[in-house]
């Protein structure tokens, strides 16, 4: 049995990053019982490799429904997604903020993780 190809030197040769990523750690409770958010924590993706989402990788994120485009980085950072109370991760690339929304865990079979991300910010066409 042949161990898997290790791809993450791969992320190495097509970097785009650094890229600024803003994370939101889950809600605090406060001294009245309630919630508040936490503050956003920022950091540098890097290195990360980044590309738009086309053709059958396209139809099977559920949010390319809703918005017109997706990109997908790998990375070797995990990136997180909604989940138990936990806000998305948003990574800033090519100047606009792209909202995580989908994680797969290739740690094992390559060393990357690689995360889908929905455009955040439309941009109005005059």
């Amino acid at each position: 049995m042949s161990l898997p190809l290790p791809v993450g030197c791969l992320i190495d040769e097509c970097n785009v990053g650094p890229l600024p990523v803003e994370r939101r750690l889950p809600p605090v409770q406060n001294d009245f019982g309630g919630f508040d958010a936490s503050a956003p924590v920022a950091f540098d993706l890097n290195p990360v490799a980044a590309h738009t989402l086309a053709g059958r990788d396209l139809l099977q994120v559920p949010e390319a429904d809703r918005n017109s485009e997706i990109t997908r980085f790998q990375a070797k950072v995990r990136l997180f997604v909604a989940d138990g109370g936990q806000a998305p991760d948003v990574v800033t690339y090519r100047g606009r903020r792209w909202r995580i929304v989908r994680v797969d865990d290739y740690l094992l079979q390559g060393g990357v993780f690689i995360a889908d991300g929905a455009l955040e910010d439309l941009q109005a066409i005059p």
